[in-house]
């Protein structure tokens, strides 16, 4: 695409502003129903906290009809109007469209979830469609498409050359993780909020290519979350919590079909890969608000019809043998990658607070005692973890206001530095022989904090019948080595932000705009070698 229809679609964006929404930052998301990461998952979970929202499972995203439907304010809150406008289950609806512009001046920086990937210069987003309910049958088409000016920055080296010098900087050879899309303007349109689903008896299933978030993490998720947008995958899992006398469960079984970008190592060949997960929580009798779980997620190659023992790998166990090699129904654990994660959370209404944490490990430990890759003894080989919380410092009927903060830690262990025979750090979301790692057509499908990183968020959240204010402050650790750097000194590359967020309800439309001025310090690892960055994203959301 070139740039002159890259200005063409940030400029109809800019133009479309007055009457568009984006689905992530409307009272009320596309159809009514609440989007991962959205603003209304954001304000419901907000409620949830602040006791006006009955307390159900958190954990597994996107909430099935049925779910979404228990989560209906009780009392009187600040947005109460805005719920008013909720689509009720009808026949075909048009959705509310959406629009965004963003900006960065020095280099790339995110501002929401994927699959839009916010280069440096103008970034420009659109997305529409439509939906119906029909009884217990949901559908929803809601493509989108982004274009990235992807102007010019200065790039880490990884000891490549050519379009291959654009790849991730640490491991340019294992991880579809690019610095840049690309020498020129990069643009996509996919199949973005769109699903169908049956929802009957308890249970949900369907297809869908919708963002998914396991785990409580409310910035950081760590196996799956809405940074690289959705993939297309075929589901089955409960569509409310069921009542088994001990405890509420819920749980969500899928297979899916993994992308890549032009930019993956795995250049020749097949780069298909078979992507399959099973998550579950339960909430124990007699402890309201308090939700535990665990999901585990598998990447394969793909090549023909999947196996029943390949279709199986979610049920089986956790721990390898001695000796890796080919398991009863043909499975090499050596030709695949699991991420796993446990998590609990406990939301206290009385109190108006929420604690919750995650813990993550990646590919298999070699046995539960005995050994550097042991579960008992070495808990932090090719771990992670989050911990957060939320607290609900005023809630009222026209006013909330949320305390937050949540911190992520996934830098490379002791055993990871140098007792497994390993030159450099190994992070986490990469393997061989799946060198495309843990992402989605080049976007990490967990938090990109987590690779090989840290981070922290601490904010404050007013919600008001006007609309939204937020302000927060973040820290992230990006990379503390390269394969090229031949010293022995180490820069770590850190960034430190302050996040500024506005929106506003105006009749049917809502304004939003958010302003995120950054220091990179030490950039690419250079001593010194210090950054300034300003982003600013425009939206307005609503029909006219």
């Amino acid at each position: 695409m070139r740039r002159k229809q890259l200005w063409f679609i940030s400029a109809l964006a800019v133009c479309l502003l007055p009457g568009f929404a984006r689905a992530q930052a409307s009272g009320l998301d596309l159809g009514g129903h609440l989007e991962v990461g959205g603003e209304g998952e954001r304000y419901v979970r907000a409620l949830q906290v602040a006791g006006l929202v009955p307390l159900t499972g958190w954990t597994i995203q996107p909430f099935a009809p049925t779910t979404d439907s228990l989560l209906t304010p009780r009392a009187a809150h600040p947005w109460q109007s805005r719920f008013a406008q909720r689509v009720s289950p009808s026949h075909l609806h048009v959705l509310r469209p959406s629009a965004q512009v963003v900006g960065n001046s020095a280099y790339p920086f995110q501002v929401g979830n994927g699959p839009t990937w916010d280069g440096r210069g103008l970034t420009g987003e659109i997305q529409a469609g439509v939906a119906a309910d029909w009884g217990i049958l949901h559908a929803q088409l809601a493509p989108l498409a982004f274009v990235a000016q992807n102007a010019s920055f200065e790039v880490a080296p990884n000891g490549l050359t050519g379009t291959a010098s654009l790849r991730d900087p640490r491991f340019p050879e294992t991880i579809d993780a690019p610095q840049r899309f690309g020498t020129g303007t990069y643009s996509r349109v996919v199949a973005g909020t769109s699903y169908l689903t049956l929802d009957a008896f308890g249970f949900s299933t369907g297809f869908s290519t919708a963002p998914q978030h396991w785990g409580p993490s409310r910035e950081y998720p760590l196996v799956l979350g809405p940074n690289a947008g959705g993939f297309p995958n075929v589901f089955f899992g409960s569509s409310r919590p069921l009542n088994i006398w001990f405890a509420h469960v819920q749980g969500r079984l899928e297979y899916g079909e993994l992308g890549q970008s032009s930019l993956s190592p795995q250049d020749t060949g097949n780069g298909r890969r078979l992507g399959s997960g099973l998550v579950g929580s339960l909430t124990p009798r007699g402890i309201p608000g308090l939700e535990i779980g665990g999901g585990r997620f598998f990447h394969r190659p793909w090549t023909g019809m999947p196996s029943l023992a390949a279709l199986a790998r979610p049920f089986s166990g956790i721990v390898t043998v001695s000796n890796p090699g080919v398991k009863p129904g043909g499975i090499n654990v050596a030709d695949e990658n699991q991420v796993a994660s446990l998590f609990a959370r406990w939301a206290l209404p009385s109190a108006k607070s929420e604690f919750y944490g995650e813990y993550y490990k990646e590919d298999y430990p070699g046995k539960f005692h005995a050994g550097a890759g042991s579960v008992i003894e070495a808990p932090d080989d090719y771990a992670a973890y989050t911990l957060g919380f939320q607290r609900a410092l005023t809630a009222d009927s026209t006013h909330i206001r949320m305390l937050r903060g949540e911190v992520v830690n996934a830098e490379t262990s002791h055993i990871s530095r140098g007792q497994r025979g390993f030159t450099h750090p190994f992070p986490l979301y990469l393997h061989t022989p799946v060198v495309q790692g843990h992402t989605e057509d080049g976007l990490i499908l967990g938090s990109p904090e987590a690779y090989g990183g840290a981070a922290w968020r601490v904010g404050i959240d007013d919600f008001t019948p006007a609309g939204r204010r937020s302000i927060s402050l973040e820290r992230q650790l990006r990379m503390d080595w390269l394969p090229t750097d031949t010293t022995t000194s180490v820069h770590p590359d850190v960034i430190y932000g302050v996040r500024l967020e506005a929106m506003r309800f105006r009749g049917k439309q809502d304004y939003g705009v958010v302003l995120i001025p950054a220091v990179d310090l030490n950039r690419n690892l250079v001593a010194h070698h210090d950054v300034l960055n300003l982003t600013v994203a425009v939206s307005a959301h609503g029909w006219p």
